[in-house]
């Protein structure tokens, strides 16, 4: 095998294993509602909000937490479909698990 065809084989298995790589993951994310609630909507509205990441990523991590207590896998991405849609109902349901959350993470802010 000449120079050439071994860089192109070489390039040819990269774009293959690139492509494993990114499709398992993505496969991954998408089977952890749960994960995504807290990476795409809870943690970066709590910073949009004025908390500090630290603060976000710990009042959402009490909400995702009590939401797996409460929903199943499957249950929950109907909720996070339903509050993505626009969904009142779905979006109050999410907003009553976070607030209990962060009254605590204030409350730590507010006495330490």
């Amino acid at each position: 095998m000449n120079k050439t065809s071994k860089i192109l084989v070489s390039i040819a298995l990269f774009l293959f294993g690139w492509g494993a790589f990114t499709t398992s993951h993505s496969v991954q994310a998408a089977r952890d509602p749960f994960a995504d609630f807290l990476k795409t909507d809870c943690v970066p509205g709590a910073e949009q909000a004025g908390l500090r990441k630290n603060e976000a990523q710990k009042g959402c991590t009490c909400a995702m937490n009590s939401l797996k207590k409460k929903y199943s896998t499957t249950e929950f991405e109907g909720l996070l479909t339903s509050h993505r849609n626009g969904d009142d109902k779905a979006t109050s349901t999410l907003r009553s698990y976070s607030e209990t959350c962060f009254d605590k993470v204030l409350e730590e802010i507010m006495f330490e």
